[in-house]
C-alpha cells in the first residue's frame, strides 16, 4: 500500500524575499556622481538576479523531492 503524505513547503528566507534598496539619485546629478550611480544600480541589479537565482534554486529542490 502506498501512502502519500503531505509536506509543509519550506518558506523562503526573508533575505531573498527582501526589496532591495533602491540607490538615491543624486541632487545635483553630474557625470561623476552619475557614473558612482551606475556603479549602484548594477550592484542592487545585481542583488536581485543574485536573490532569484537562489530562490530557483531552492524550487529545484523541492520539485526534485
Amino acid at each position: 500500500r502506498t501512502v502519500y503524505v503531505q509536506v509543509p513547503a519550506i518558506p523562503l528566507p526573508a533575505s531573498l524575499t527582501a526589496e532591495t534598496p533602491q540607490p538615491a539619485i543624486p541632487d545635483p546629478l553630474t557625470y561623476g556622481t552619475s557614473l558612482d550611480l551606475n556603479v549602484s544600480l548594477l550592484a542592487a541589479l545585481g542583488t536581485c538576479n543574485r536573490d532569484k537565482r537562489d530562490i530557483r534554486k531552492i524550487e529545484e529542490v523541492r520539485t526534485s523531492q
